[in-house]
């Protein structure tokens, strides 16, 4: 990339920028790239990153044929992408969307080990890595729009975005510190004060999915994380996620992987030239 000339694409692009500093082109404008900056580049627009200097970090192409929403080309055209805040992130114009996204401490850090986890999964390709690996992505565009500047209501009239982002904001702190614990959907509409009913249809309505199951995406994403870099036994693992039988968190597992957890751990450990 750093030896490409000015150049666009048909397709979405996601940098994240881990280390180092440096320039980043886009759309005419010249911005810095340092350590927690994301830059989402939308089709037609220009950019060039030649002027990076040291800065290093991460690449995601969301390529037409690899992205689709119920069964169309979902990414590669703005028109095509459904409502919701998940998917406002793709919808803004597009000097809007040259704006860099400066990541908060939480974000950052959620999002550099999810594509950690993304990168050894997609290499290893153990069975189910395809489910694995979307629902890292999802979390992923989650935190990104959490932060993302033309989110905001600075400089227009509009109040929603800035309220949905809040939400947003909240839920998925609530999961990041509660996903092992009982009490699922009730607990959590009484930490946040809002009535379970209204949490499961706003949230499902903002990002594709509800709060008990964005729970569940997070705690199959510990379960890997745990399986994957650990030699705790399976049954440790159900606990540690907070399943008071160890069918219970196999039968999930397996719901989502279409693999046991210990098949899952034998072949991604297996095919890992690093293990």
């Amino acid at each position: 990339m750093r030896t490409m000339p000015l150049h666009g694409h048909t397709f979405f692009e996601l940098l994240l920028f881990t280390r180092g500093s440096g320039i980043h082109q886009v759309g005419g404008n010249h911005y810095p790239a340092n350590e927690r900056t994301a830059f989402v580049i939308a089709p037609g627009v220009t950019h060039d990153a030649r002027s990076l200097g040291d800065a290093e970090g991460w690449a995601v192409l969301f390529l037409p044929d690899s992205v689709s929403i119920n069964n169309q080309p979902g990414l590669s055209l703005q028109d095509d992408i459904p409502t919701g805040l998940l998917f406002d992130l793709f919808r803004q114009p597009v000097l809007q969307m040259a704006l860099p996204v400066q990541l908060d401490d939480a974000s950052y850090c959620q999002n550099l080990s999810l594509l950690t986890q993304m990168e050894r999964e997609l290499a290893d390709k153990p069975l189910g890595y395809e489910f694995a690996a979307r629902s890292a992505l999802q979390l992923i565009l989650v935190n990104l729009a959490r932060c993302a500047p033309w989110l905001s209501p600075v400089n227009t009239n509009q109040t929603r975005p800035s309220k949905s982002r809040d939400l947003i904001s909240v839920v998925f702190r609530d999961i990041d510190q509660h996903f092992r614990d009982h009490g699922g959907l009730d607990l959590a509409s009484k930490r946040l004060g809002f009535n379970g009913a209204y949490l499961t249809t706003r949230i499902r309505k903002l990002t594709g999915k509800t709060y008990g199951e964005w729970t569940i995406e997070r705690k199959m994403i510990e379960a890997r994380r745990l399986l994957a870099n650990t030699d705790r036994s399976v049954a440790d693992v159900a606990t540690d996620l907070g399943y008071a039988e160890i069918e219970s968190f196999v039968r999930r597992f397996r719901q989502h992987h279409g693999i046991t957890p210990a098949a899952w751990r034998r072949a991604t450990v297996g095919r890992s030239p690093a293990r």
